[in-house]
């Protein structure tokens, strides 16, 4: 049978939760918690003890799975579009996809990307809240044509002859 209710508590370690049904005030054992997926791939997403949810029981509310958690009068959705996927932390950090300007937009101070990047189009970088906002590389910066150190290299050591307030001439060194 269908019942709803509120986490009271919550086992991260085995995605379970209790749950005080909102009809009788009576709370279950644990409970698990339906994921997307268990087994080779791992999907986990744990609720909040005070989360309101619907819950699959069985006819003695003494079994059962919570499906998921449910929107309320005073939790109410964080978008109102059928083009987006969102996902709203409670620190405001976010993740949001929109199927109609096809972007995705990612919103947190931190992003640790572990494997190649491939990357087409064109790469913006722009200055945020603080003038911190740079480029940069533990490795040498490569191009189709050279390298940055190649660069360096070449340009560093060059001399010019002649400055007294004239032109000078030609670096010693080309590129």
């Amino acid at each position: 049978m269908l019942k709803f209710g509120t986490v009271t508590a919550i086992n991260p370690k085995t995605a379970r939760a209790r749950v005080q049904f909102a009809d009788d005030n009576v709370t279950s054992f644990w409970l698990a918690i339906l994921q997307k997926k268990t087994y080779k791939d791992k999907f986990y997403f744990i609720l909040s003890v005070g989360e309101q949810v619907a819950c699959l029981m069985d006819e003695n509310s003494e079994e059962g799975v919570i499906l998921g958690s449910i929107y309320t009068s005073e939790d109410i959705p964080i978008n109102e579009s059928d083009n987006e996927f969102a996902v709203n932390f409670e620190d405001t950090t976010y993740i949001n996809a929109n199927k109609e300007t096809h972007t995705l937009t990612l919103s947190f101070p931190n992003i640790h990307i572990i494997g190649n990047i491939t990357h087409e189009g064109t790469l913006d970088n722009t200055a945020g809240i603080n003038s911190e906002s740079n480029i940069t590389s533990l490795a040498d910066v490569i191009d189709k044509k050279s390298s940055m150190q190649d660069m360096r290299d070449i340009y560093n050591p060059h001399t010019h002859t002649g400055n007294l307030g004239a032109p000078t001439s030609a670096p010693s060194k080309g590129m």
